[in-house]
């Protein structure tokens, strides 16, 4: 394509744009980072050809040495562009690369100025398309160059407005919304937790209505801080509405100011301001539930309504400990991993102390010592919780205490489900999450992925994560290692492969991702990928025993037990 034309091509219900550099589903945009739109690109020009990733990688980085992970990483940000989960649209082709399986067809072509860049001005190579243009630099008028640098400019500008590369997503066929940290505007630092467990609250609650489309808090708290546009949050995460707050606290009075925004227009639709005591922030919360219901629902179910309010604790005291538990509980992962569990325990035991009937406050004390149990925190006190039965068991004790007290509590129920897999009880578990489910469809909850496929429901898990991936769209490397289970376990190892490698490169040191890395290089026969798995694998894990690991996991299933089990031998780990 050296000629100086626009190319336009159209495929399922999609055009790109190739000189304009855009994708569009109908009248929406769907944004692409650079070289991913360069994969695209070269894809589409290519239509119905089997391409290996080396050639891919030679015509999008010409001269740079990349790993197969940069080519990974921009397929699936193309596929999730193209709403391609299934796979119809890019197929991989095992061992060799990937192949665009749909029809193609090249609108007439427009005649058009080159896009020139000057030298300098390029932070990406020079586009293929443009080398033509290139060799005619000097003969171009000083207005084409002025033109090219200010297409450069908006193209750099509307990069920049795009976090982490994700494209934009679609809207859903129900009102959509995302409630933003709330901003803490009192002066302490030390009090960005009250807006953000406000926001939390008030995400949970409108969660619980099954034609609500609620983005989980994980992917709108990345606005934590930050001055944000409405449009090009809304596009970010595939939202039309947004509501976003600020929240000043004294000893004596709380102050509280709510908006709710139409992402799509920038127009506000509503707002409120609330003067309240402290201990009437249960109140507000409710007040602007129910009226963001009353906005964006024509009609709501009078009994929905009363089970999505919460159940406020006997004191604020119980509830601000909660909020300062739940903080550093969202990232007790790390070197401090010990360290955090045990101060977010101390702060839900005070909660528990303040009202012992508060429900969350005892679910959070259950995920404190489950954690403490799954997973090794060598140097730390709380190291000794790991695999001992009785810590488990009090884990169960807490989270079966929470349901009992609040049986609406759905994060209860999906905490105590996720107990209950690890004490050899799926079906039960199982049962919890589907009841979770009923109190709140938008509950988003990848412990549920895991249990799905250790049951042999791999289609299932596959189906559910998706899901959760479109509400929790800034969503964490776990959610592609339960795509990557899922994928192996139908036997589809090279997509696997693919989540495993993204995973890799999010948390090299992540045990379960090398365990199925390993067994599904073996059994496709991709040696080099198997012994960087391996290696890794033994050197964290220098006693690891294929029994062992078979009985940690709970893969109840005996197919896929026996099939990880006959992987992870070829792969030459010991049984």
């Amino acid at each position: 394509m050296d000629e100086i034309a626009r190319k336009v091509f159209r495929f399922e219900e999609f055009t790109l744009d190739v000189m304009r550099r855009s994708l569009r589903h109908g009248r929406d945009d769907a944004q692409l980072r650079p070289k991913a739109f360069d994969v695209l690109c070269y894809l589409v020009e290519n239509a119905g050809r089997p391409l290996s990733k080396e050639e891919i990688m030679a015509a999008v980085w010409p001269k740079v040495i990349v790993t197969d992970e940069s080519l990974t990483r921009c397929v699936s940000d193309v596929r999730a562009a193209l709403r391609d989960g299934d796979q119809r649209i890019i197929k991989t082709i095992p061992r060799h690369g990937y192949v665009f399986a749909t029809p193609v067809h090249e609108a007439p072509h427009v005649t058009a100025e080159p896009v020139i860049i000057p030298a300098g001005l390029a932070t990406e190579r020079p586009n293929p398309r443009q080398h033509s243009a290139t060799a005619r630099f000097a003969l171009r008028p000083l207005w084409t160059l002025i033109a090219a640098a200010a297409l450069v400019l908006m193209a750099a500008i509307a990069s920049s407005l795009w976090l982490g590369g994700q494209p934009r997503l679609s809207l859903p066929d129900r009102p959509s919304i995302a409630v933003l940290p709330f901003a803490n505007i009192g002066g302490d630092p030390q009090q960005d937790y009250f807006g953000d467990g406000i926001a939390e609250d008030l995400t949970t609650n409108l969660s619980k209505f099954a034609n609500l489309f609620v983005i989980a808090s994980g992917s709108a708290f990345k606005y934590r801080a930050r001055s944000v546009d409405a449009k090009a949050v809304g596009h970010e995460l595939g939202v039309r509405y947004l509501l976003q707050g600020n929240v000043r606290r004294d000893a004596e009075r709380l102050r509280i100011t709510v908006e709710l925004v139409d992402a799509t227009s920038g127009q506000q639709l509503w707002a409120e301001r609330y003067d309240r005591t402290p201990n009437a922030v249960f109140a507000v919360q409710d007040e602007v539930a129910q009226q963001i219901i009353s906005t964006l629902v024509a009609q709501i179910n009078k009994q929905d309504l009363e089970r999505a309010l919460r159940k406020p604790p006997e004191t604020l005291a119980a509830y601000d400990y909660y909020l300062q538990g739940n903080a550093l509980m969202r990232s007790f992962q790390g070197e401090r991993r010990g360290e955090t569990i045990a101060a977010a325990r101390a702060l839900y035991e005070q909660s528990a102390a303040a009202d012992p009937r508060y429900a969350p406050a005892l679910q959070g004390l259950a995920q404190t010592y489950l954690a403490g149990w799954v997973d090794p925190s060598p140097g730390h006190a709380i190291g000794v919780e790991f695999q001992r039965q009785t810590v488990i068991d009090r884990a169960l004790s807490f989270a079966q205490k929470a349901v009992e007290l609040d049986g609406n509590l759905a994060e209860a129920r999906a905490t105590l489900g996720w107990i209950l897999f690890w004490q050899h009880r799926i079906k039960d578990g199982l049962t919890e999450f589907d009841r979770a489910f009923e109190l709140n469809p938008n509950l988003v909850d990848w412990h549920y992925s895991i249990m799905l496929t250790h049951a042999g429901r791999a289609a299932e898990a596959l189906a559910y994560t998706t899901r959760i991936m479109r509400l929790d769209p800034f969503y964490p490397a776990v959610y592609l290692h339960c795509l990557g289970k899922a994928y192996y376990f139908l036997g589809r190892n090279e997509e696997a492969i693919e989540q495993f490698q993204a995973v890799a490169a999010r948390i090299p040191s992540y045990r379960p991702g090398l365990v199925l890395m390993a067994a599904a290089a073996a059994e496709i026969g991709r040696s080099d990928q198997m012994r960087t798995a391996v290696a890794e694998l033994l050197r964290i894990q220098p006693d690891f025993r294929i029994a062992a690991w078979l009985d940690f996991i709970r893969l109840t299933n005996r197919e896929y037990a026996d099939r990880l089990a006959a992987g992870l031998r070829k792969a030459g780990l010991p049984d």
